[in-house]
């Protein structure tokens, strides 16, 4: 079972999303919040969240993924017990007990998933800590495998990195440390990968989350708040459970680092946009002029036929030709 989590500020959003229509929502279960309608729950969440106002990020999310294998020889009904069954362990054991819940299934995906959205304000009007938690919930998940007798989600990951090919140094490791190593270099190298392709065109760590997400990456910045508001100061990626820094993935894909990239593509952006814009009006143009030339090519074609048309026309009205011959009219 993986758990990625994700820490946010807008439960009104996080509570809209887990309600779309077009991933089927079910809600498995909750604790303290309305589940009618997205607008009750966030309203409800909320109402708690209030008790705390200085506390900007109060949303945490939790993607509970089992792999596809625990799916099989399972009905619909049993896969959603079995997330439920999950869902409120998870809840146990990371110790969010005395706060408010909702865990939501989707079915938009081949593997079974549901969503967690817990109120970092307890009961109590306290916050619950968010420091290492990232890793306490790839513990928590790891004992939750054994515990339900899951897929072991790292393991398998390893594995369909293998049907892949592997690496070298995945080839020659002979100890698990080194098989671990091996592992985590080769997730080192597909993120490195991914985010050449998309850092780039992003202008943001929530744009860069969008088009890592289908290489399955998970980006984690670090935010320190600040009296001027909210300020990273450290990212962390994710792949296939392996997790490491952006210093370590490369020099360029530092929390810094990304930042200056992210500001230089926003800069860039409305030149960028201007060029598209004067290509656009500059092709419309041009895709005009070549209208009116038809156009007017047409209608001179068309004023050709109709001066045929009415010449023949004169000619078909004129009286025959008479021709005399010795006073005969011939």
């Amino acid at each position: 079972m993986i758990g990625k989590v994700k820490i946010g500020k807008n439960f009104s959003g996080i509570c809209c999303y887990v309600f779309q229509e077009d991933k089927q929502a079910q809600v498995l279960d909750a604790e303290g919040v309305r589940t009618d309608s997205a607008a009750h729950m966030a309203q409800d969440f909320q109402y708690q969240q209030a008790q705390r106002p200085g506390l900007g990020n109060a949303v945490l999310h939790v993607a509970l993924a089992l792999p596809a294998e625990d799916a099989v020889g399972r009905s619909p009904a049993q896969l959603s017990e079995l997330l439920r069954e999950a869902g409120r362990a998870y809840v146990q054991a990371m110790k969010l007990e005395n706060t408010q819940w909702a865990l939501v299934q989707h079915f938009d995906k081949a593997h079974p998933h549901a969503h967690l959205v817990v109120n970092r304000v307890d009961n109590d009007g306290q916050t619950i800590a968010d420091n290492f938690i990232g890793q306490e919930s790839r513990r928590v998940c790891q004992r939750l495998e054994q515990q339900l007798g899951l897929t072991v989600a790292e393991q398998r990951g390893r594995e369909q990195a293998r049907e892949v090919g592997p690496t070298h140094r995945q080839a020659v490791a002979a100890t698990p440390k080194a098989e671990r190593a091996a592992d985590w270099q080769r997730a080192r190298h597909e993120v490195a990968n991914a985010l050449s392709q998309t850092a780039p065109y992003s202008a943001s760590f929530e744009q860069l989350q969008t088009r890592l997400t289908p290489y399955g990456i998970a980006v984690k910045p670090s935010v320190h708040q600040k009296k001027s508001g909210p300020a990273v100061y450290g990212v962390v990626f994710e792949k296939d459970g392996h997790q490491m820094k952006g210093s370590e993935v490369g020099k360029a894909f530092s929390a810094g680092n990304l930042q200056k990239a992210f500001a230089q593509h926003q800069a860039q952006a409305p030149a960028l946009a201007q060029v598209v814009s004067q290509a656009t009006q500059s092709y419309a143009a041009e895709a005009l002029n070549r209208l009116f030339t038809q156009q007017a090519q047409e209608a001179a074609r068309q004023a050709q036929e109709l001066a045929r048309q009415q010449t023949h026309a004169t000619r078909k009205q004129q009286p025959p030709r008479r021709e005399r011959d010795g006073g005969l009219e011939l």
